[in-house]
């Protein structure tokens, strides 16, 4: 039994590293539009714009397929709202800036090793619960404690700690919740 109880661990565990992964891309997502619209070559704009198109899109899924799933009232033993760590977050957001968009073999490798380093910092920390893109869009990811585990949770508005319960729908596999719109103009997206 304890081996069954290790492989779903590593599942929860690889199906975390995925979420975050792709929060770390739609994180990114206003970067890439800057780029695509800095950028002077036709193929690095349309590179550029293609990744700021996959993740909006990623961004919006990921909202939604939560908001379509069937909603449960989750008591949560603590919220922790992150919002104060963005200067941070800022920090290292906007350094691939200062230089712009990469121009030849040489830069895309420096800027390939700069996002394989903020990917590899940024999955197993905090970073990952300030997220540019879903703060554009009137979102944001909290984490909450339930049961005595993290958990991320998508929302508008964090949910109450103290609460009988929050409606809520499972995000990806389970790996955390997408709360139910507080207010528009997300509020439409949850009618069935």
């Amino acid at each position: 039994m304890s081996e069954q109880a290790t492989s779903g661990d590593r599942e929860r565990l690889i199906a975390q590293k995925i979420m975050r992964t792709r929060l770390f891309f739609i994180s990114y997502t206003p970067l890439w539009a800057i780029f695509a619209i800095r950028s002077n070559i036709t193929t690095g704009q349309l590179v550029f714009w293609l990744l700021t198109g996959w993740g909006l899109v990623d961004a919006f899924r990921l909202i939604e397929a939560g908001l379509h799933r069937s909603i449960r009232h989750v008591k949560f033993d603590d919220i922790s709202d992150r919002s104060g760590q963005v200067s941070g977050y800022v920090a290292t957001y906007l350094l691939p800036f200062v230089g712009g968009p990469p121009v030849g073999l040489r830069a895309w490798l420096a800027y390939a090793v700069y996002f394989l380093v903020a990917w590899a910092v940024f999955v197993p920390s905090d970073l990952g619960l300030v997220n540019p893109t879903l703060y554009i869009l009137g979102w944001r990811l909290v984490e909450g404690k339930r049961q005595g585990q993290p958990t991320l949770i998508i929302c508008q508005d964090p949910p109450r700690a103290d609460s009988k319960g929050e409606p809520v729908a499972t995000l990806m596999g389970g790996v955390g919740w997408v709360r139910r719109p507080t207010r528009p103009p997300w509020t439409w997206v949850s009618r069935r």
